[in-house]
Parts: C-alpha cells; sequence; structure tokens
C-alpha cells in the first residue's frame, strides 16, 4: 500500500539527499520518482 502523503516526503529526503531512491521502500521508489521528475519538469 502506497500512502499519497508520503510521496512528496520521500521525494523531499531523496532531492536533499538524506536518503537514495534505492533505500527507499519497493512500493515507493516508483512513485516518488515520478513525482520528482514531475518537479523538475514544472521548474523548466
Amino acid at each position: 500500500m502506497v500512502y499519497q502523503y508520503m510521496v512528496p516526503v520521500y521525494g523531499l529526503l531523496v532531492k536533499a539527499g538524506v536518503r537514495e531512491i534505492e533505500s527507499l521502500p519497493k512500493q515507493y521508489q516508483v512513485p516518488v520518482a515520478e513525482y520528482l521528475s514531475a518537479e523538475v519538469e514544472k521548474e523548466k
């Protein structure tokens, strides 16, 4: 089960360098990667 409120939290931790995407629980790796890529797209 993926809690949607945790996706931005994990995204922030990965972006800040506190966590690596590979160290996240398996079910969160793809949603967090998608969240981070959407953030990059918004910045352009």
